[in-house]
């Protein structure tokens, strides 16, 4: 059994050293808190996710000042949605509160640039620690229990690590989450995403591509998309997402979808579909909220921990610093007042934000799994500019309030509606 180490004490333990957990870790740090930030990767990581940043999540980074391109972020003006061959360049709506501009950043540098700022705001950081059980007294969690973890995955110690209050900021399948009994909602919908990197040379392009209606082996279009994402180091990311309602998801392999798209997309963007640069990477995401409780008396669920990606397009990140926000400024009101029942409002405040947003976009996700619906709406959305367009406002949460607003706002209204009454799916 390995030996136990100096036990710690801290204002709030971060279980986690993504984005959403660094970014809660950066809030507090400046605030004046005494912030630990545990990582169970000692080095950098390499996940399945498309590496884009949209404008509200460059808009919510730039509320901690941070700039992706500091750290070679590449700008893209919008989304070129394409269905068989109809292509629509669709740049980003425009909205007062976000740039009218996306990044494509590779993930382990946004990572490793976030956790560097937290530790600059005065955060203590701790990489190859893992939280792997909670510490409870008289009902309430007082910390975690925490290995060291080498290079090699071999465990090398443990200690305890006491907090006023914890966030759990461990990603999608969390298993400190779980051992606080968080648990995801079996019937909501989830999405299975793979993706890798390419050569390409056009990797300066400022439009990611997004593929609708990618074939199934038998033929059937996927609940789903294959995407671009070009990245302006000489490289693109390419992926493809799929949702859970999608008919025959048992039996679909999405490492042979990726491979397909690959060589689908491969005369086009000019790679070479049998040499990628890492080894696909495949990745489960819990979506719209799916994983409850998201806080009990000392804690906090945040990011994909909670299920927090976009229902809609899989988009986990500017759910994450969203999130990640909200949760930091109930922190900091429970650690200057003393009063933890300040943490209950974490949920409240989430669902005024995205709550009917989260349910529409489940109820979406459950009938475009069927394809005598999805058929007919990639037909009607790929005859019209306007219909694609409206497709990335509504996917990207950045549907218009004010005289502008369009077919976008209607249909999102209507639907609206009618998920009011739905079950909570």
């Amino acid at each position: 059994m390995p030996s136990p180490m100096t036990a710690i004490s801290t204002d709030v333990l971060v279980v986690g050293g993504g984005p959403c957990g660094s970014s809660i870790a950066t809030r507090l740090a400046r605030a004046g808190h005494h912030v630990t930030l545990v990582e169970k990767r000692s080095g950098p990581r390499h996940k399945a996710c498309g590496d884009i940043l949209s404008p509200r999540a460059v808009a919510e980074l730039a509320g901690i000042q941070i700039d992706p391109t500091q750290i070679g972020g590449h700008l893209v003006q919008g989304v070129r949605l394409t269905h068989g061959r109809h292509a629509v360049e669709s740049p980003w709506p425009e909205h007062p509160d976000f740039p009218q501009h996306g990044i494509v950043v590779r993930r382990d540098r946004l990572d490793e640039h976030l956790r560097d700022r937290a530790v600059t705001a005065g955060a203590t950081l701790l990489m190859g620690h893992e939280a792997v059980s909670p510490i409870a007294e008289r009902g309430f969690v007082r910390g975690a229990t925490v290995q060291l973890v080498s290079d090699e995955g071999e465990v090398t110690g443990t200690r305890e690590i006491r907090a006023r209050f914890i966030v759990v900021a461990d990603g999608a399948n969390s298993r400190f989450g779980r051992g606080l009994g968080t648990s995801r909602q079996r019937k909501w919908p989830y999405a299975i995403a793979a993706r890798t990197y390419f050569a390409s040379p056009r990797t300066h392009e400022t439009w990611v591509e997004t593929s609708l209606g990618l074939p199934d082996p038998n033929g059937q279009p996927v609940a789903g998309y294959g995407w671009i994402a070009p990245m302006g180091d000489g490289n693109v990311n390419v992926g493809v997402g799929v949702l859970s309602s999608h008919r025959n998801i048992k039996s679909l392999n999405t490492l042979k979808l990726l491979t397909s798209f690959c060589a689908s997309i491969a005369d086009d963007w000019g790679i070479d579909p049998n040499a990628g640069l890492k080894a696909p990477t495949r990745l489960r995401l819990p979506l719209g909220g799916s994983v409850t409780p998201k806080m009990g008396p000392t804690f906090l669920v945040v990011g994909d921990a909670a299920g927090a990606a976009n229902p809609f397009n899989g988009d986990g990140l500017e759910a994450a610093f969203l999130g990640g926000r909200l949760a930091a400024d109930v922190l900091e009101e429970a650690l200057t007042t003393g009063n933890s029942t300040s943490l209950q409002r974490y949920p409240v405040l989430l669902d005024e934000e995205l709550g009917r947003y989260r349910k529409v976009g489940r109820l979406s996700a459950r009938f475009l799994g069927r394809p005598a619906i999805l058929k007919p709406a990639l037909h009607v959305a790929s005859r019209s500019d306007a219909a694609m367009g409206a497709v990335l406002r509504i996917a990207t949460n950045e549907m218009r309030n004010d005289a502008s607003a369009g077919g976008a706002e209607r249909a999102y209204r209507l639907a609206d509606i009618i998920s009011r009454f739905a079950p909570s799916w």
